[in-house]
């Protein structure tokens, strides 16, 4: 074999061998890492596993979690998905958050996620939950039993008898009096008497319209303070779904909430306006993603609409028998 062949056949080996590397060492340099946000939380409180995945640029990888192994004292309540972000060389890295709660106490094992690629499969590490019980130690009984006593003494006992034995008399004789004086004040009009008007309460919608603008003139997003105008916003829609529907929304979670709305034959249709408002709250509390400006816009007019479409129909008005509709009078 010459030289010139001999050099070819050597780099023809050494193509083949690299592209054959070329995957196995993409694969070696994708990772998943999980964490939580805290390791004890209380009864009936959330936290959120956050997942820190390197994948390839494709992005072809999917996470799954081994329910059969998830502990069934822990509940899953939501994924919430975050930033991706470019790393070169073929790779992205990629956030991702798992909302938990637990009604139970105890310490539970999350065990791993995984990320499975093609015929690759990788997996995370496992992580520690304990869920502490509340606190009860320092409440006391509401109505404590009272203890037995031989003889009570009473606040009338410290009366004389001669008050005692005629208050009936005495009390009809003191009304007597102040109804003689009421009136003879009414009589020559010494007093007025103004009677104030029971202050009617306001239509949920209008107290929800009211709210969504002075938030609106609040400004809260464009100071920065895009977490406190998310939590106020959703406040709104919960204190309006608990008047206009009943529906105990702030004792609710968000998936939840949705799940009410779509058995709701009022809220069928427009719960898609409170999906969307829901959605970039999680984004914003959960995953701490900063919405953009339009995302913030788009939400405030979300939960008007919401409002609107959900709002009471006024009833059509009924012309009195005999009377001239005001179109037809001369």
């Amino acid at each position: 074999m010459t030289k010139k062949a001999r050099h070819i056949l050597t780099t023809f080996l050494a193509a083949i061998i690299a592209a054959a590397c070329a995957p196995a060492a993409a694969g070696a340099r994708m990772s998943i890492k999980a964490s939580v946000d805290s390791s004890q939380i209380i009864m009936g409180n959330q936290t959120a596993v956050r997942l820190e995945i390197i994948d390839g640029a494709d992005n072809q990888a999917t996470i799954a979690v081994d329910k059969a192994a998830f502990p069934a004292e822990v509940e899953i309540i939501d994924w919430v998905y975050g930033d991706t972000t470019d790393l070169g060389n073929g790779l992205v890295e990629m956030q991702r958050a798992l909302v938990i709660q637990s009604f139970d106490s105890g310490v539970y094992e999350i065990p791993p996620f995984l990320m499975v690629n093609g015929p690759d499969t990788l997996r995370s590490n496992a992580l520690t939950l304990k869920v502490n019980p509340v606190d009860v130690s320092g409440m006391e009984d509401i109505n404590p039993l009272a203890q037995p006593a031989s003889f009570e003494t009473k606040w009338y006992d410290f009366l004389p008898d001669w008050l005692t034995d005629n208050w009936v008399w005495i009390l009809i004789g003191l009304l007597v009096i102040i109804g003689g004086v009421c009136a003879y004040l009414l009589a020559n009009k010494k007093i007025d008497i103004a009677i104030m008007p029971q202050k009617k309460r306001l239509p949920p919608d209008v107290i929800a319209f009211d709210r969504l603008n002075a938030l609106k003139d609040a400004q809260l997003w464009e100071k920065g303070q895009e977490k406190e105008y998310y939590t106020r916003l959703i406040d709104i829609l919960r204190d309006y779904l608990q008047e206009r529907f009943g529906i105990n929304a702030m004792e609710m979670t968000s998936s939840q909430i949705l799940k009410a709305l779509s058995a709701n034959e009022e809220t069928r249709l427009p719960h898609r306006y409170m999906q969307k408002v829901v959605e970039i709250a999680d984004y914003v509390k959960f995953a701490k993603v900063r919405p953009l400006p339009d995302d913030n816009v788009r939400s405030w007019q979300h939960a008007m609409q919401f409002v609107e479409e959900t709002r009471p129909q006024p009833l059509p008005e009924e012309t009195a028998e005999g009377a001239v509709p005001p179109e037809k009078k001369s």
